[in-house]
């Protein structure tokens, strides 16, 4: 009986391990898969994983994955998840070039929220949006947030940077001063300075943006103040105009029949009315231009 019974847990045993082979064997990584990637190539963040073709699941350590991964500043890992029999899927947020910031003789390369992509010591061929202003204290290394003695200058930076990217005008912008957070200003790749105020209900101020600078620029102004820190109209302001009262206050083109907000592209109607002495008012954008 004992003898038997002996017989039975050892053929127990052979299966258990039979199937524990089996398991192994067919839990091996034979693809992975990346989400996220708009700007730059999957085979990227894969390389870095740094995964070996039909790994066993069980030797993989998903924390340092991550780590491989996070090398790279502009990859953000947000999960990996394995997939039976033999996929994983990693799904990441891509960091994206949003300004460039002077500091200590270097140029600082951050998304929208300061995060540092890269450091240059010339801004070169980069096209974005130049942060002066700032008062950096720490944070200054890559894969480093930057930190200021004023974080609201900070808060400014992300609202600002944040729906230029959104609206899709980043490009329209050469510089955006952050001094005073109660009175910011840019600069437009135009020319125009444009006067924000604070940094509240900055969506409509950068629709107004939007909106208004393809009609001046298609007017043939070459400078001058825009301004919209009040987020319901656009007043404009002729370069050397020497009466500041005699503004133009330009309202928006007519609200699109299908809804959709225009493009600087599609706005490039002659604004309705014509420079006045003294500003007219602007109609409320009730609905977004």
């Amino acid at each position: 009986m004992r003898a038997r019974i002996y017989l039975v847990l050892f053929l127990l045993l052979v299966v258990l391990a039979g199937s524990g082979y089996a398991c192994s064997e067919a839990m091996r990584v034979r693809e992975v898969v990346v989400l996220g990637c708009e700007e730059h190539d999957p085979a990227q963040v894969v390389d870095l994983a740094g995964i070996q073709n039909e790994e066993s699941i069980f030797r993989i350590k998903f924390s340092q994955v991550r780590q491989n991964i996070d090398q790279n500043p502009y990859f953000d890992v947000q999960s990996i998840r394995y997939i039976f029999p033999d996929k994983l899927r990693i799904q990441i947020a891509e960091r994206k070039t949003s300004a460039a910031v002077s500091h200590m003789g270097s140029v600082l390369v951050v998304d929208e929220t300061g995060f540092v992509l890269e450091t240059r010591q010339q801004l070169g061929d980069l096209r974005v949006p130049v942060v002066t202003g700032l008062n950096i204290t720490g944070g200054d290394q890559v894969g480093e947030t930057l930190t200021s003695s004023q974080t609201s200058q900070l808060d400014a930076m992300h609202a600002i940077l944040t729906q230029l990217r959104a609206q899709n005008v980043i490009q329209l912008i050469s510089e955006i001063n952050l001094d005073a957070v109660s009175d910011l200003w840019m600069t437009t790749v135009s020319g125009f300075e444009v006067r924000l105020g604070n940094f509240e209900n900055m969506e409509e101020k950068i629709r107004w943006l939007r909106a208004v600078e393809p009609i001046l620029v298609s007017e043939g102004y070459t400078g001058g103040v825009i301004t919209v820190s009040t987020g319901n109209n656009a007043s404009f302001l002729e370069a050397n105009a020497a009466d500041p009262s005699a503004a133009l206050e330009t309202p928006l083109p007519d609200e699109p029949t299908t809804g959709d907000t225009p493009s600087p592209e599609d706005n490039t109607d002659t604004p309705t009315g014509t420079p006045a002495a003294t500003p007219a008012e602007t109609p409320d954008p009730s609905a977004e231009p």
